[in-house]
């Protein structure tokens, strides 16, 4: 994961989230304990796996460490994708956020050509990410807010009314100033 470091990019929640999808069919049999303490030490390891029954045995799933190198194959996203929006627990969708994040930011190109040619794809991976880019343009609500009140010196109700922003949805940007 050094190329991922060297590009800056934050890959550890990436890694944990693909390492929990990996063994998604044994969640219930595994334990997963992120930067792990190993001794008294500042000895980390980034992930220990715990398999808690003897018995069982584990299965890997779909191959979600793959989609975070940085040169990833596109068929490899494309299988991501397809067997990600699948998903419906909250915990398996922040995995599935937290792997794209880190594939995205290392992969822009691939991302943008999938975009760009394959519509169902793209409307894919907007599905995946719904809840990211609901809290980002509630953000950019929530900063355009505080400049008109700031820069217009209007109230924030002022503010609001201007940007037409719904009335039932204002209650939670009021409680934000």
């Amino acid at each position: 994961m050094g190329e991922l470091e060297a590009a800056g990019i934050q890959w550890h929640p990436g890694f944990y989230g693909a390492a929990e999808l990996e063994f998604l069919s044994n969640k219930g049999e595994l334990e997963f304990y992120p930067e792990f303490t190993l001794s008294k030490e500042p000895v980390r390891m980034d992930l220990l796996v715990i398999k808690k029954l003897t018995d069982v045995r584990t299965e890997n799933e779909l191959g979600h460490i793959c989609v975070l190198s940085k040169n990833v194959r596109e068929a490899d996203v494309r299988g991501f994708v397809e067997k990600a929006k699948k998903l419906v627990e909250p915990g398996d969708r922040n995995n599935v956020d937290a792997v794209l994040q880190v594939s995205v930011s290392a992969n822009k190109e691939i991302y943008e050509a999938i975009r760009r040619c394959d519509k169902v794809m793209c409307e894919a991976m907007r599905e995946l990410m719904k809840e990211d880019l609901k809290e980002r343009e509630q953000e950019a609500l929530f900063k355009t807010i505080k400049n008109l009140m700031k820069n217009m010196k209007l109230t924030a109700e002022q503010a609001m009314s201007a940007m037409e922003i719904p009335e039932v949805d204002r209650a939670k940007y009021l409680a934000k100033l």
